[in-house]
């Protein structure tokens, strides 16, 4: 029997396990023309989550638009995955018709993929976009919902954060022009980095502050995990106790990518009809922390010194709730407040931390967290 837990991809099917909550509430949003940011750490599942979402609204009268802000380097490739995106929901036999009507002044070169999907290409002047040809594309959306009437329309743009990287302050001004006009279409602004995506979102001088709800995206509960892995294991004759799993999802924290990472593991050294033990759940984490060890050394010397400082407290700590603390300071050698501080800030923006729903700081990677545990206590 195949291995039945993936990671590191698009989690469907079978596969995927539960959010059927989150399902729910993204679902009944679009269909109310809300307006989202929906963030979460990396690897959390939220673009497996968004695929879920889509395959329901492709049931209702509902027209989707994905659109990756992550392939983007400059604001032409955002203007080029956008005018794709818009051009996708019209369908090839559509746009190939009305693609003058849809981006109205703007001449797209349109091609027609492998897949029969159409791919559209703006061309730029000197090398730049102008704000007319911005604000044309992504009112491009508008003509869709006007032409669809009986529909409703939900943008959706994936690693948004990307647009605060593309060096165009021009983008997040029109977005929050074109978005604020229409109350018909629902926009769902999804991010992994999650300093920034508060940061286009809920700081005072942003041009997208609070243009959108807040819908944050956590790890999956014990209570949905237990029995989807129990399931998984048992079906192929392998024993495996709530014990174990507890213990399994103690150490991923619930987390969808290191919880179906380490139950991948588990599955490859565990023979059928066998029973998995703790020492069997044990060999399949060293196994992972193995393979990554050689990367994660690589990190680490990357580091300045109180961010090593800073990474070693919380690892240890687990999670560091008061970084500032003079025991805190004095047990892992900082100087000031001040030079804990400027460690976490470091830490935050290369995405290396976060902060816990209990509000203490975690290391994001939790294996990265294992390792530096076995490290530092050896």
């Amino acid at each position: 029997m195949p291995n039945p837990f993936s990671y590191g991809g698009i989690v469907a099917g079978k596969q995927f396990c539960n959010r059927a909550k989150e399902i729910d509430d993204l679902v009944r949003a679009g269909l109310n023309g809300e307006k989202l940011f929906i963030h979460g750490e990396r690897r959390i599942g939220k673009t497996s989550l968004l695929r879920k979402v889509m395959v329901k609204f492709s049931k209702k009268k509902v027209i989707s638009v994905l659109i990756n802000v992550l392939k983007c380097v400059d604001a032409a490739d955002f203007v080029n995955e956008c005018a794709s995106g818009f051009a996708e929901a019209e369908g090839s036999t559509g746009i190939l018709k009305r693609v003058k009507k849809l981006f109205d002044g703007l001449s797209p070169a349109v091609t027609i993929r492998d897949d029969g999907r159409p791919s559209l290409t703006i061309e730029r002047s000197a090398g730049k976009l102008s704000s007319d040809q911005l604000e044309n594309v992504l009112k491009a959306s508008w003509k869709i919902a006007d032409s669809n009437r009986d529909k409703r329309l939900l943008v959706i743009f994936d690693e948004f954060q990307q647009v605060r990287l593309l060096g165009d302050d021009r983008i997040e001004r029109l977005i929050r022009s074109v978005v604020q006009e229409r109350s018909d279409i629902a926009w769902f602004f999804c991010g992994s980095r999650t300093h920034l995506i508060k940061q286009m979102f809920l700081d005072s001088n942003s041009p997208l502050y609070r243009s959108a709800g807040h819908y944050p995206i956590e790890a999956i509960s014990d209570e949905h995990w237990i029995p989807f892995i129990s399931g998984k294991f048992r079906s192929a004759g392998k024993d495996i106790s709530n014990t174990v799993i507890k213990r399994l999802l103690d150490i991923t924290s619930g987390h969808p990518y290191y919880t179906q990472l380490l139950c991948s593991s588990l599955w490859g050294i565990c023979e059928p009809e066998s029973k998995i033990s703790d020492d069997m759940l044990e060999q399949a984490l060293n196994i992972l922390l193995e393979r990554e060890n050689s990367t994660y050394h690589i990190l680490w010397d990357s580091l300045p010194e109180q961010s090593k400082r800073m990474i070693r407290a919380i690892a240890l700590e687990n999670p560091l709730k008061s970084p500032y603390s003079g025991e805190i300071l004095r047990s892992y050698g900082f100087t000031s407040p001040s030079s804990a501080g400027r460690a976490i800030e470091y830490l935050i923006s290369h995405d290396l931390i976060t902060k816990s729903r209990d509000g203490g700081y975690i290391i994001i990677d939790r294996f990265l967290g294992m390792w530096c545990r076995k490290i530092f206590a050896s």
